[in-house]
């Protein structure tokens, strides 16, 4: 199959940039893992995503508890840190963010993302490595439920998942 290329430009958003968008919340989320069995330092790792406030668990798959409820229509600033000695990549389902600080530096980066690596502790610093993403729940589209997690397969399926829930907009 070819894909026919075209020239005309794509029409912009009717949406302010959302770099410009004051944000309704903040919300912080770590990784972090432990050994399943900790008298067994060999034994099987246990991988968690957990947001500030809330216990430390693996993702439990029979359960529809989300960890986060966010509200379509609204942008949110999360912080997300990486509380273990491996790098790990957050990733969403059903929107976009914008990258705004990488370990407390500002950045400037024209376009969105749905995944970013976030470095490993070198577990001896007393401040954690740190994303801070400009969430964008401004879509109609993104009302429902999904998940974010690690995007490393090993990671993801080890526990480090949780779910989102957007519900729709004030009216």
């Amino acid at each position: 199959m070819r894909l026919s290329a075209s020239s005309a430009p794509l029409p912009s958003s009717p949406l302010v940039w959302l770099g410009n968008v004051r944000p309704v919340r903040t919300r912080k989320l770590y990784f972090s893992e432990r050994p399943e069995d900790p008298n067994r330092p060999g034994s099987p790792t246990v991988f968690m995503i957990t947001v500030d406030g809330q216990t430390p668990a693996p993702f439990d798959p029979h359960s529809a508890q989300p960890g986060i409820i966010a509200r379509q229509g609204e942008v949110e600033e999360w912080v997300i840190e990486n509380r273990s000695r491996e790098s790990h990549a957050f990733h969403i389902h059903q929107l976009h963010f914008l990258l705004m600080q990488w370990d407390g530096v500002p950045v400037d980066e024209p376009f969105l993302r749905d995944t970013i690596n976030v470095p490993y502790w070198d577990g001896k610093s007393p401040r954690y490595p740190s994303v801070t993403l400009r969430m964008d729940f401004r879509n109609p589209d993104a009302v429902g439920t999904s998940v974010y997690h690690c995007h490393l397969l090993e990671h993801e399926d080890g526990g480090m998942m949780g779910i989102i829930r957007i519900l729709p907009g004030a009216r």
